[in-house]
């Protein structure tokens, strides 16, 4: 093996926990699995995020051209959005979708989302009036960020 190859290993392990003591009691294993589940769960977080700004920002660029609020996100593609992108969330029950709930007006009180409205569906979600545009992510769970994943708007 390459000395750059062993030098990788040597890293891994390292930072696994494992260069220099056996894994006999599982603990540290378990501590490495924890840390790569919360990095996957980061990592899906921040491209959930990512592609809710994509939106946000496709739906602001046809508002501005078209002078119209659209009734549904699908308009956007393709001169918008090459595509819906799909929401990630990681949460039981749910898979990644790039659907879209539509909600009828009355989901927004007091310009604010009425959560106890929602279907939890894990879809995105999309609602507005005259005055106002939502896009959020239809799920009551808590995101790794500890907040509910439909105000991450």
């Amino acid at each position: 093996m390459r000395k750059g190859c062993w030098l990788t290993l040597l890293v891994v392990a390292a930072l696994a926990g494992c260069a220099d003591a056996p894994l006999d009691s599982g603990r540290r294993s378990d501590d490495v699995d924890r840390t790569v589940s919360a990095v996957e769960a980061g990592a899906r977080e921040s491209r959930t995020l990512a592609s809710l700004a994509k939106i946000e920002e496709s739906l602001a660029a046809y508002i501005g051209s078209e002078k119209r609020i659209p009734e549904t996100l699908d308009v956007l593609v393709p001169q918008y959005l090459a595509a819906i992108p799909p929401v990630e969330l990681g949460v039981r029950g749910h898979r990644d979708t790039n659907r879209v709930e539509l909600y009828p007006q009355s989901l927004l009180r007091d310009g604010q989302i009425d959560g106890s409205r929602l279907k939890d569906t894990g879809r995105w979600g999309y609602v507005h009036n005259d005055h106002q545009v939502v896009v959020f992510i239809d799920c009551t769970h808590r995101s790794p960020s500890g907040t509910p994943w439909y105000l991450r708007h």
